[in-house]
């Protein structure tokens, strides 16, 4: 039974995901209650780095503000790099840890959180630094229908990520130094460039593509100035927003040393979303006439409803309850059909897109 408010405490704890042994650290806001449940923040860490370093760089201070559940997981040891996330961001020939199921012990670290905490599921935010970025990107592409918004910090969407399918309108934040030399601002050894990164989210989003500058006034004396570009009147409140900093390197910016603290500033953020739930039921931008039957079905299932010009070029995409991509095929008929016997009894959603145009359905196997 869940005491109605208690102590700030931390705790590390252990789960089994993909049949490995993960740890993770919690932070329990002394704000905690249980009459009014916590947001969730998953705060990722960087290459080489750890839950333990990760979690004392000041997102306490940011739960402390609210009733929040901070939880911090730790990355396993790749053998070549030292920790690392399968974040698709790989440097030549070489991509760590490629075999581990990293998004599915994140939708793991949010069942557990629920099981253990009183936990509002509408409220369930994903943050993370360097690789710890590319890990959050490659999550709000691939399995972002439990968490309500997203915030990259100095990582942007892995080279190896070719798939650009995210499925929804994903509200997201980024924060990037523009003299940062290990995930370059520009020509970007790892991944995307930080302006093809935001004009892909904006594109998505549906989002204006003339953003509102706000620039933080010059207080600290450390060469580094900080714009926020705000792209806004995306669909189902989606906005995208960049944190250029000017003159900043490869780090994370903490007041009053600099002139921001990115942990607020990326709750500032995040705080202002809840999950819709049309962003992972039925929902479609581009079709009301798109029927998918039989549902329930054994098998097979048909779809039509597809326009000629859209039909060309449609990904379906099937996606278990967690997020996880099963099933991927392009189409190019008004009608067709898709094989669902390999997958097990369950509750699937089936995802049509057509560069930004999207239609999501429930699909039941029985």
């Amino acid at each position: 039974m869940y005491s109605s408010q208690v102590s700030a405490q931390w705790t590390n704890k252990t789960l089994v995901s993909g049949g490995l042994k993960r740890d993770y650290r919690v932070y329990q806001s002394p704000n905690y209650n249980a009459s009014a449940p916590a947001s969730l923040l998953i705060a990722l860490h960087g290459l080489d780095g750890n839950m333990n370093t990760f979690s004392n760089t000041g997102f306490n201070a940011v739960a402390d503000t609210a009733n929040i559940i901070c939880i911090f997981p730790q990355a396993i040891a790749d053998p070549i790099v030292g920790t690392a996330w399968n974040s698709g961001a790989g440097l030549w020939w070489y991509n760590p840890n490629t075999s581990v199921d990293d998004i599915g012990f994140i939708n793991a670290l949010i069942d557990t959180a629920i099981a253990d905490y009183a936990i509002n599921t509408s409220r369930v935010y994903l943050c993370g630094f360097s690789m710890g970025g590319f890990m959050t990107e490659r999550m709000a592409l691939q399995s972002n229908t439990r968490i309500a918004a997203f915030a990259s910090m100095s990582g942007t969407i892995g080279s190896n990520i070719t798939t650009f399918h995210p499925g929804r309108h994903v509200p997201i934040a980024h924060f990037h130094g523009t003299a940062d030399a290990i995930v370059a601002y520009t020509n970007d050894l790892y991944g995307l460039d930080v302006d093809p990164l935001i004009n892909f989210w904006v594109g998505n989003n549906s989002c204006s593509k003339t953003p509102t500058i706000y620039s933080y006034p010059d207080l600290a004396n450390d060469s580094i100035t900080v714009d926020r570009f705000e792209y806004s009147n995306g669909d189902n409140q989606s906005d995208v927003w960049l944190y250029k900093m000017n003159n900043a390197g490869h780090t994370v910016l903490v007041q009053p040393a600099n002139d921001i603290n990115e942990q607020l500033e990326l709750w500032r953020f995040l705080q202002r979303h809840t999950l819709v739930t049309t962003g992972i039921n039925d929902r479609s931008d581009f079709s009301e006439n798109i029927q998918v039957f039989p549902n329930p079905t054994n098998n097979k299932i048909t779809i039509t409803g597809l326009s000629t010009d859209i039909s060309k070029n449609t990904f379906i995409s099937v996606y278990n309850i967690q997020g996880q991509l099963l099933l991927q095929q392009v189409i190019h008929w008004e009608t067709t059909e898709i094989e669902l016997g390999s997958l097990a009894k369950g509750i699937y959603l089936l995802k049509l897109n057509s560069g930004n145009n999207t239609a999501v359905r429930k699909v039941v196997k029985e």
